[in-house]
């Protein structure tokens, strides 16, 4: 299953699959044939494209194999429900789609990317009476008010929903993490032969284990030169106590590389990147590293990188949406 942005042609397709659950799912609370795909296709077109400087629109729907399963939509919050806040406004699946944590990967995905636009609260408003309400409320939410709305002449009384952000995101993640593969969730167990069994239940001293297995396994042989010069280089830039900035590397069998180089933008094409690169490859070469290496997509930083002297020697093309990731290098001696 993918999960990705619908595009304008898929719209009407999402929209059909909300009047069959208008149709199934709400029988007594939304009158049958009172709801018309066409014309909420119009404005959620126009809604979703409007340009809002306020706002950030998205709608997403879930694939199989080229079928489309369900599609969730959300918006910042109106600012009476939440400061700070995404409402979500639409989770419509196929019925013969639920009970797989189709649901909850929708929310996941939406509520993850709307973290970074620093909301802090999710929003939801639920017609009390319908089986939707069951599953939010699986999720222990605060309900806020009830309110009435009139759906083509038939008043329902309707649930405000409200959650902490992180506290929903880790939940849907738990609950994703303990619900088996079988039933859309992440959790395996499985006899391989009669001694062996493949899981995805650990401890930390588990993880710990694999780690230092793979570590002790390339030291040996690579004659140590793996965990040379070990160094790790992190360099920030502050203003006062504030970071704008920073470069964080890694080095191994004497090798530079950079894992994360960042600038805020409000402090961007001021040199601050290259200043940091440069002092970071003179620590680098001062223990020994022989070379730099990175990757970076088309749509962050090839041309900084070239510019500092990198050069792309590999290239992976396979992303959606015409994401590239390239691979650069440059020898130091």
């Amino acid at each position: 299953m993918i999960i990705r942005k619908l595009t304008n042609e898929e719209i009407y397709e999402a929209l059909m699959i909300k009047k069959e659950c208008y149709e199934t799912d709400f029988i007594n609370l939304v009158p049958l044939g009172s709801f018309n795909a066409e014309i909420e296709a119009k404005e959620v077109l126009a809604w979703v494209n409007e340009e809002n400087s306020n706002d950030i629109r998205k709608i997403y729907g879930a694939f199989e194999d080229g079928e489309f399963l369900g599609f969730i939509g959300a918006s910042f919050a109106e600012m009476d429900d939440s400061q700070n806040g995404v409402e979500i406004n639409y989770l419509f699946l196929k019925a013969k789609w639920r009970g797989l944590g189709i649901g909850l990967k929708l929310i996941y995905t939406v509520i993850g990317e709307y973290r970074h636009y620093g909301s802090k609260e999710v929003i939801v408003y639920s017609l009390h009476n319908s089986e939707s309400n069951k599953f939010y409320r699986s999720f222990n939410p605060v309900v806020m008010n009830v309110v009435q709305q009139n759906f083509s002449g038939i008043i329902n009384d309707v649930d405000v929903f409200k959650w902490d952000l992180m506290d929903l995101y880790v939940g849907i993640a738990k609950k994703l993490a303990s619900r088996s593969f079988a039933k859309g969730g992440l959790a395996i167990e499985e006899p391989i032969d009669d001694e062996v069994t493949m899981t995805s239940i650990h401890s930390e001293e588990d993880y710990n284990k694999v780690c230092k297995g793979l570590i002790d396994y390339n030291v040996i042989n690579t004659d140590g030169l793996l965990r040379k010069p070990r160094v790790d280089i992190e360099l920030y830039l502050k203003v006062g106590d504030e970071v704008i900035g920073a470069i964080l590397c890694d080095t191994y069998n004497y090798s530079f590389y950079i894992d994360v180089l960042w600038i805020r933008d409000d402090y961007r094409k001021n040199g601050y990147g290259k200043k940091l690169m440069e002092k970071a490859e003179e620590i680098a070469k001062a223990n020994g590293c022989l070379f730099a290496h990175t990757t970076t997509f088309n749509f962050q930083s090839p041309g900084f990188y070239q510019n500092c002297g990198y050069e792309i020697f590999a290239s992976l093309d396979e992303y959606p949406n015409g994401i590239v990731q390239y691979f650069l290098k440059k020898r130091f001696r």
